[in-house]
C-alpha cells in the first residue's frame, strides 16, 4: 500500500506541475544559429548562444522577480558548437509557477555538437605509416589533418573500466562518426576475445573456481602479433583479467618478445591476472585491417580511417568536448524540451542537486561517457527522451537520503535507452539507481553489453519497462543486477517484459552461463517481483534462472510469467553461519538510521534468523527446463505451475510474444498487462507503427 500511495501522490504532484507548465510565459527569447549575442533575443533579432539567454534571464532577476508563467528561451533549428559546457546555477532557477524553459521552436531540431567536421581526407601516403599498416589495408586507408579541421588540444589515450587501477569514472576519449556511427577504433582480433597465457609472478590471488592469480601484469602470449605490437608507442588492452564481470583497458608497458611475453604498465587491475582470461588489443595502427575502423595518429596529428562507405558526401565528426555539454549545479524548475546533444567526448548532461529539472523529448547519443547523470535533489525527471550510443551507461540517478528514507522522487518515463557501453563494458546499464523513492516507468532497454538496470537503496518502483538483448558480454549479471545490502528493502518490480538476454540465440550451452533477467546478488532481501514476463534469458546448462537469488531472504516472486528459459527461479544458498557473519552489522551502517528501519521494515529485526526462506508463488513457466535450480529447504513455494511443450504464446517475427488475450486467462496471467510495457505515444514520441520515433529527432 505504501508503493501505491507513494505513485498516486507523485502523479499528483506531476500533474500539478504539468499544470503549471501549461502557462503561457511573460516573455520569450530567441536563440538562432544564424543570430549575434549582441541582438535583443527577440524573433527577429535572436541571439547566437544559450549563454546569452540566460545571462539576460539573469539580469532579468536581478532587477526583479520572474514574470508570472516565467521565461520561455524559443531555440531554432540548425547546429550549435559547444565549445565549453553550458553551465546553471541556482541564479538561473525558475519557480514552481514560472519555470524557465529551453525548448526547440518547431522549425527543426537544435543540434549542440561537441564535435567537429572532418571533410579533407585523402589517401595515407606517407611511406613511414604505410609500413606499418597491414598489407590488405595498403592503398584503402585515408587521413585528414586535425589541426586543418580546428582541433587544437588532442586529449591523450587513457581509458579506465570497473575494476581499472585508473578508476572507474568518465575517462575522455575522442571518438569518430560516420554517418552517426561509431567506428571502431583499430584492434585485435576484429570480433571477440583472445585468451591470456600463463601470468608471471607469484600466485598470491584466491578465488572461488581455485584459479589462482597474481597481483602484477605480466602474461605470455604465443602469438606472431607480438612482433606488430612491439614497436606501437601507445598500444593498449581490453579485457577480463580475473573475474568476467571485472573489466579494465590496460596499457602495454613493453614487450618480451623472446620470452613472447606481455608487460602492462601500473596501475594494475584491481583484482589481479589468471590465465585464460580473455582480452583483445585496441589502440594499434598496425592493426588497422577492415572497413570501419580508425586510429588516431597523435605524433602526426592525423585521423587515419578505414572507410566504411565512400567518404564523399559522408559527414564524418570527431568529438572533441572532453566536458558535459550540459552542467546543472543547484538549479531548480526548469524545462528542456525537444532538444538534441551530441558528439561530447566525456558525458552529456549533468545535474546536481536542485529541485523538478525536466528533460522531455531530448535526444542524447555519440558520448564518450555516460547520457545523462543526476546525482542529489529532488524530483528530476527524463520524459519521452532518447538516449544512445553512448560509451558508457545511458542515466545515472542517485536521489533522496537513505538514512531518513526521505525519497528523492526523481522519475525515468517513455525513454528508449539502447545501445551503450561501447567503452566500458560492464556496471554501465542502462539506468543506475540509486538513494530512495525513483520510480522508472515504460521505458525500453536493448543492446547493451552491461544491465539494462543497476539497482541500489530502498522504495524504487520499476514497472512496465521493456528489456533485450542485454548483458551482452558481462557474466554474472542480470538484466537488472542488485547487489550486497540486506536493508535494501521496498524495491518493486511489476509487469516488466525481460527477454532475449546474453546469448540466447547460442547453439550450445554458453560459456559464459550467469546471466539472469533480474539478479537479487549476496543478501538481497524483501523485494517484491510480481507480474514480470521472463523469455529466452539464458541458455542451455545456465546457472541462472529468470530469476536469481543468491543468498537472500524475504523477496517474494509472484505471478509472473518464464518462458523458453531453462529455469524460472534458480537459487545460490548461503550456509546459516555465512549469513549471520555478513549480516550482523548491517544494521549498524551509518548509511542507514537503525530505529528507522526497524520501524519501517519490522522483519529486520530478525536479519540474522532463517537465511534463504524466500516465496515463489502463483508463477506459470511455459515450456521451461526446470522450475527451480538448486532450491534451498524453506522455500516456500505455492501454486506454481509448469506447462508442456506445444503451449500456446507464440513468438512474432521480431522475437516478442504474441500475446493473446484469451489464451493469457486461460493461463492464468490475465493480471499482466502485456499490452501497456513499453514505451507509449504522447506529444513527443510518435506510436509502434512509426518505430517510437521522437517526432522532432529526424536530422
Amino acid at each position: 500500500m505504501r508503493v501505491l500511495s507513494l505513485v498516486l501522490a507523485s502523479s499528483r504532484l506531476l500533474f500539478t506541475t504539468m499544470a503549471a507548465d501549461q502557462a503561457n510565459p511573460a516573455l520569450t527569447l530567441h536563440v538562432s544559429p544564424t543570430g549575434a549575442d549582441a541582438n535583443d533575443g527577440t524573433a527577429e533579432q535572436p541571439f547566437l548562444t544559450l549563454e546569452r539567454a540566460r545571462d539576460q534571464i539573469r539580469s532579468l532577476k536581478q532587477r526583479g522577480s520572474l514574470p508570472a508563467g516565467g521565461v520561455e528561451v524559443m531555440i531554432h533549428a540548425g547546429e550549435y558548437r559547444v565549445a565549453r559546457a553550458f553551465t546553471l546555477g541556482a541564479d538561473d532557477s525558475g519557480t514552481a509557477t514560472a519555470p524557465v524553459v529551453y525548448r526547440a521552436a518547431g522549425d527543426g531540431v537544435p543540434r549542440f555538437s561537441g564535435g567537429l567536421r572532418l571533410q579533407s581526407f585523402k589517401p595515407v601516403s606517407d611511406a613511414a605509416v604505410l609500413a606499418r599498416l597491414p598489407t590488405e589495408s595498403r592503398g584503402k586507408v585515408w587521413e585528414a589533418d586535425l589541426a586543418a579541421a580546428g582541433v587544437t588540444n588532442v586529449i591523450p589515450f587513457s581509458l579506465g573500466g570497473f575494476s581499472s587501477g585508473r578508476g572507474f569514472r568518465t575517462h575522455p576519449a575522442l571518438e569518430l562518426f560516420v554517418n552517426d556511427e561509431p567506428m571502431i577504433l583499430a584492434r585485435w582480433p576484429n570480433d571477440g576475445f583472445v585468451k591470456t597465457g600463463p601470468v608471471s609472478g607469484p600466485l598470491t590471488l584466491d578465488a572461488w573456481d581455485r584459479k589462482r592469480g597474481a597481483r602484477e601484469g605480466r602474461f605470455r602470449f604465443d602469438n606472431e602479433r607480438l612482433t606488430r605490437w612491439a614497436s606501437e608507442a601507445d598500444a593498449w588492452l581490453y579485457g577480463y583479467w580475473f573475474w568476467d564481470w571485472a573489466d579494465s583497458y590496460e596499457k602495454i608497458e613493453r614487450i618480451d618478445l623472446e620470452r613472447r611475453e606481455i608487460i602492462l604498465a601500473q596501475p594494475w587491475h584491481r583484482y589481479g591476472y589468471r590465465e585464460d582470461q580473455r582480452f583483445y588489443a585496441v589502440n594499434l595502427l598496425c592493426e588497422l585491417d577492415v572497413p570501419g575502423e580508425w586510429y588516431l595518429d597523435r605524433a602526426r596529428g592525423r585521423v587515419l580511417l578505414y572507410p566504411p562507405t565512400d567518404l564523399a558526401g559522408a559527414r564524418v565528426e570527431l568529438s572533441t568536448a572532453a566536458f558535459p555539454l550540459v552542467e546543472v549545479q543547484g538549479a531548480s524548475h526548469l524545462r528542456f524540451r525537444g532538444l538534441l546533444w551530441e558528439c561530447g567526448a566525456a558525458d552529456g548532461v549533468r545535474i546536481r542537486d536542485g529541485e523538478d529539472i525536466r528533460f522531455e523529448g531530448c535526444t542524447i547519443y555519440k558520448m564518450a561517457g555516460n547520457g545523462v547523470e543526476i546525482r542529489g535533489g529532488r524530483r528530476h525527471a527524463l520524459q519521452s527522451c532518447d538516449i544512445h550510443t553512448l560509451g558508457r551507461g545511458g542515466v545515472v540517478l542517485i536521489g533522496g537520503d537513505r538514512r531518513t528514507l526521505a525519497p528523492g522522487d526523481h522519475r525515468v518515463e517513455n525513454c528508449h535507452i539502447h545501445h551503450l557501453s561501447r567503452i566500458d563494458h560492464t556496471y554501465t546499464p542502462g539506468v543506475w539507481v540509486d538513494g530512495v523513492g525513483a520510480r522508472l516507468r515504460h521505458n525500453l532497454f536493448h543492446h547493451i553489453a552491461s544491465s539494462a538496470l543497476r539497482v541500489e537503496g530502498n522504495e524504487h518502483l520499476i514497472e512496465l519497462n521493456e528489456a533485450h538483448r542485454v548483458v551482452l558480454e558481462s557474466d554474472d549479471q542480470g538484466a537488472v543486477d542488485m547487489f550486497g545490502n540486506p536493508t535494501y528493502r521496498g524495491n518493486v518490480y511489476r509487469h516488466n517484459y525481460w527477454h532475449h538476454l546474453g546469448e540466447w540465440d547460442a547453439p550450445r550451452p554458453a560459456e559464459h552461463g550467469m546471466r539472469a533477467g533480474i539478479r537479487l546478488d549476496d543478501a538481497i532481501c524483501g523485494v517484491l517481483v510480481q507480474g514480470n514476463i521472463f523469455q529466452r534469458c539464458a541458455t542451455r546448462g545456465s546457472h541462472f534462472g529468470g530469476v536469481q537469488i543468491h543468498g537472500g531472504k524475504e523477496n517474494l516472486v509472484e505471478g509472473n510469467l518464464f518462458v523458453d528459459t531453462p529455469a524460472a527461479v534458480s537459487f545460490t544458498p548461503w550456509g546459516e553461519q555465512r549469513w549471520r557473519d555478513f549480516v550482523a552489522k548491517a544494521l549498524d551502517a551509518p548509511a542507514i538510521d537503525r530505529e528507522l528501519y526497524l520501524r519501517r521494515y519490522p522483519s529486520l529485526a530478525a536479519l540474522a534468523e532463517e537465511p534463504n526462506v524466500n516465496t515463489i508463488r502463483g508463477n506459470v513457466a511455459l515450456r521451461c527446463e526446470a522450475l527451480f535450480l538448486r532450491v534451498p529447504a524453506g522455500t516456500v513455494s505455492v501454486s506454481n505451475r509448469e506447462l508442456p511443450q506445444g503451449t500456446e504464446l507464440r513468438e512474432g517475427p521480431d522475437g516478442r510474444l504474441v500475446w493473446s488475450e484469451e489464451e493469457a486467462a486461460r493461463l492464468g496471467i490475465s493480471h499482466i498487462p502485456f499490452t501497456q510495457i513499453g514505451l507509449y505515444a504522447d506529444s513527443w514520441r510518435a506510436g509502434r507503427e512509426d518505430g517510437w520515433r521522437l517526432k522532432t529527432a529526424s536530422r
